[in-house]
């Protein structure tokens, strides 16, 4: 999954064309966009990382260890000295599959695991986290939260072998709820953001 940021989406590609025009260089032109799209796309970025972990229940640091998300920035294209339009986005994507339990501040309970997935704290009946009583203190796999699946195990010779349980997926939260508005909000702050590039090179006037 990704979200991008590009200028289209702003309406400004007329002034992308007076702006090549005034300057009487396109180089110089793509350079002020691609300015603008990167400064807004890293404020973005933070805001989007922020509010995701908060929107997942995680972390920063294991969003960043486990959600596995990217940015590109906005770029020359095909060609630095000779740059084009293609490069004139910012990409924020994530490959990340659904996160371990463990990560959600788990803890095991007589009556079974307590996590917070979405930043709601519930109880899991059924699952576990420890070997035997759930007072032992040795861990299955790693302090990593499982549930009986009814399969064979060949480990203990007995239909129990466990499987580990995942909260949210940062590729599919990313594009919904907070973390799609805060892309949002700061995505409207490109236009006047490339305004301002434009006219640092224009001297103030562009048109």
């Amino acid at each position: 999954m990704d979200i991008k940021l590009t200028y289209d989406e702003t309406g400004n590609h007329i002034r992308f064309e007076q702006a090549v025009e005034k300057l009487g260089d396109r180089k110089k032109a793509h350079d002020a966009f691609r300015r603008g799209i990167n400064h807004t796309g890293d404020k973005a970025w933070t805001k989007v990382r922020r509010s995701l972990a908060k929107q997942m229940g995680l972390s920063l640091r294991d969003l960043d260890r486990h959600g596995k998300l990217r940015r590109y920035r906005a770029n020359y294209g095909q060609s630095k000295s000779e740059p084009d339009q293609s490069g004139l986005e910012y990409r924020i994507t994530s490959t990340g599959r659904a996160i371990p339990l463990k990560y959600f501040k788990a803890k095991q309970f007589k009556g079974g695991v307590k996590a917070s997935p979405w930043g709601n704290r519930r109880l899991y009946p059924g699952l576990f986290i420890n070997a035997g009583t759930y007072k032992s203190g040795k861990f299955v796999g790693g302090g990593h939260v499982f549930r009986n699946s009814g399969a064979f195990s060949q480990r203990s010779g007995r239909e129990n072998l466990p499987k580990m349980g995942y909260g949210p997926a940062a590729r599919q939260e990313m594009v919904k709820d907070q973390s799609r508005q805060a892309f949002a909000d700061v995505a409207l702050e490109l236009g006047p953001r490339i305004e301002h590039e434009v006219l640092r090179l224009t001297d103030g006037v562009v048109g």
